[in-house]
């Protein structure tokens, strides 16, 4: 069928009878030809601007970088000639070099920019920082201020030498840079001549081809192009494909926000009944019309915990449901309390009323979501949903998900909360200690200390009055110690009185306060230390108590024929004390435990508290230094710790005691 008269086919036009598959090789013939007389002109401008740079900038900014080089060689000799005869004119030529060398790092900074490299501008910077650490080496050391003894020159030079060597190796550095840049821009413009020269071989055989084959391609093209069209339609299905994937993929992507800002909203307060709250916030309005939280208790029952409207008005009259506690439950509804699964349920169901107090709920679903956490169900929470968007089973799995994150979120408010409880008790009770205890212990002891000045009294009294005098002071200790631990635990520092301290006077005094125990138990201390150390700025009392567990400690774990090294050393800006021990050492997986509170490796053998290690941990950092224990099973232990070092001079002790 011919065309009608007028009517004119657009030879661009895809289908099968269209022409444009023809002209289409002819034009790309024209293209080539055109490329290949473009292609070198634009090569030749960009190798020649490349070329430009190489010998207008990078060579002489080589040469430069060399020169500084020289310079600096040159420095050291002139340093060495002014050393060795003194003549000032050294002097003069080696401030000379340094000035050219200031004048040629300007030169670089004004030839280095046209480079465009940034490796180029921190060499140049790094030569700069090491000439002037160089030069200011020279001028502290006053190499040329006056001749030094040789001695002096030559132990002052080689503290300098290392910077003087870095500043020959950020020259070196420097020069080896500009050669690789050259080196690069030259590559650059031979793989650009070759790049020329291999498109203009392509573009000739294309465009001969295109010329052979202009004839005979014709009816194929045209067949291509029907192929395209078919392949056009399928692309537009796909597209329609990928869209509905796309949205799908968005509805995911919303749905793990939503569930990654209510974990991190869940997880923002410790608050109990702050994260219910916010539980029923998360539900109302993103999920739900209306949501009620209940959580169970003891006895069974469900007390409500928190409500959410979209109304405000039926919020208000909702809330003083919260705080109620409901026995009868519903028989459905303990059913899915037991089940631990969510459950989607309509209006028409008692539950609707049970937990809106409306009859009539219309299209309205609800959705109930147990709450829980370690196998056990600690509450449930009804969601309501729009009246015109019910929920559907669509809708389960981004409700279970929320529930879960919001069980462990309560769970660990509520754990959180009775370790509250159980901590305020505790300082209760150590309260009721550190109060009601210590005045009648005092009374015990002043009375002990006031019969024993008696002398009437029996040596066989004497005996019980001393005991019961030693075991008021052990429960006074005991009790000190309970106090320091709750310091501990309650995040606070143990105060603190510093003043400088003979380190001897220390070690002499520990040793004095063990020596009839020690002599009991059959065990030598040992405190001659092989380095003098003068004095710690430290709280003489708190340094003895740390002193006192550590020795206390080991004295209770060598066998008869040990030893107790205690000694003191320096270390960084402090003292480094040890105490150590020819115990049976402790073995590694309990290393990690002996600074916990209460902790003992054998609850069968209580040979304390479990509070001597703890404090002594908590004195050592209230002085801001460090303890740390060291122990291999049958070689004894080796307890460390650092106090910071006094900064002003100390008396000795004989010396202050003549002056008091």
């Amino acid at each position: 069928m011919k065309p009608a008269r007028g009517y004119r086919r657009s030879i661009w036009r895809v289908g099968p009878q269209s022409t444009w598959t023809t002209v289409l090789p002819v034009l790309f013939i024209i293209v080539s030809l055109l490329s290949m007389v473009i292609l070198p002109l634009v090569v030749r401008n960009k190798t020649a601007k490349m070329r430009n740079e190489i010998f207008k900038v990078a060579i002489p900014a080589g040469r430069i970088a060399k020169q500084i080089q020289i310079h600096l060689s040159g420095e050291l000799d002139k340093i060495i000639g002014y050393q060795v005869t003194g003549q000032k004119h050294y002097a003069a030529d080696f401030y000379r070099l340094v000035n050219e060398e200031e004048a040629r790092r300007a030169e670089l900074m004004r030839l280095l920019p046209a480079l465009k490299n940034d490796d180029l501008g921190q060499h140049l910077t790094a030569v700069f920082v090491q000439t002037s650490a160089w030069h200011d080496a020279v001028r502290r050391g006053e190499f040329l201020d006056r001749q030094l003894p040789a001695e002096v020159f030559l132990a002052r030079l080689f503290e300098a030498h290392a910077v003087y060597e870095a500043s020959l190796k950020a020259a070196s550095e420097l020069e080896i840079e500009l050669q690789d840049v050259t080196e690069s821009r030259m590559q650059r413009i031979r793989e650009a001549e070759r790049l020329n020269l291999s498109l203009t071989i392509v573009l000739t055989l294309l465009a001969l081809t295109s010329a052979m084959l202009v004839a005979g391609l014709g009816r194929q093209m045209r067949l291509l192009a029907k192929e395209a069209m078919q392949r056009r339609r399928d692309a537009e299905r796909d597209a329609r494909e990928a869209k509905l994937a796309r949205e799908a993929a968005e509805r995911e992507e919303r749905r793990t926000a939503f569930l990654a800002a209510a974990a991190e909203q869940l997880a923002a307060s410790l608050d109990y009944e702050q994260t219910i709250a916010s539980l029923a916030r998360l539900i109302v309005p993103n999920l739900a019309e209306m949501c009620v939280v209940d959580m169970t208790d003891a006895e069974g029952a469900l007390r409500r915990a928190a409500v959410a409207h979209r109304n405000p008005e039926d919020e208000t009259v909702l809330a003083p449901m919260v705080g109620r506690v409901r026995h009868d439950i519903p028989e459905p509804l303990i059913r899915i309390i037991r089940s631990g699964e969510p459950a989607l349920v309509g209006a028409t169901s008692p539950l609707f009323e049970y937990i809106t107090g409306q009859a009539e709920g219309g299209t309205r679903t609800l959705v109930f979501l147990p709450l829980v956490s370690r196998g056990q169900t600690i509450g449930v929470v009804s969601a309501v949903s729009a009246a015109q968007k019910p929920f559907t089973t669509d809708d389960l799995p981004l409700f279970l998900d929320l529930s879960r994150r919001a069980s462990l979120a309560i769970d660990n408010a509520r754990l959180y909360l009775e370790s509250q409880q159980a901590v305020r008790a505790r300082e209760e009770v150590l309260a009721v200690v550190s109060h009601d205890l210590r005045n009648p212990l005092s009374a015990i002891t002043l009375g002990a200390s006031l019969l024993l000045m008696s002398k009437s009294l029996s040596d066989e009294d004497r005996e019980q009055v001393e005991t019961m005098q030693v075991s008021a002071e052990r429960m006074a200790r005991l009790i000190a110690d309970l106090l320091d631990v709750t310091r501990l635990e309650g995040g606070k520092r143990l105060p603190i009185e510093p003043a400088p301290v003979p380190v001897a006077e220390l070690l002499d005094e520990a040793r004095e306060i063990f020596r009839a125990q020690a002599a009991v138990a059959s065990v030598s201390i040992d405190s001659n230390c092989g380095e003098r150390v003068d004095a710690v700025f430290a709280d003489h009392h708190r340094v003895m108590q740390v002193l006192s567990n550590l020795i206390g400690n080991s004295l209770k774990f060598t066998p008869p024929g040990g030893t107790i090294r205690v000694c003191a050393e320096p270390h960084d800006d402090g003292v480094l004390f040890m105490i150590a021990d020819t115990g049976p050492g402790i073995p590694k997986e309990h290393l990690s435990h002996i600074f916990t509170p209460y902790w003992q490796a054998k609850r069968a053998e209580r040979l304390g508290a479990g509070l001597g290690l703890p404090i002594a941990r908590g004195i050592v950092e209230a002085h801001g230094g460090r303890i740390w224990a060291e122990s291999e099973p049958g070689e004894g232990t080796r307890f460390y710790f650092t106090l910071p070092a006094a900064n002003i001079p100390v008396k000795s002790t004989e010396e202050s005691a003549a002056r008091n």
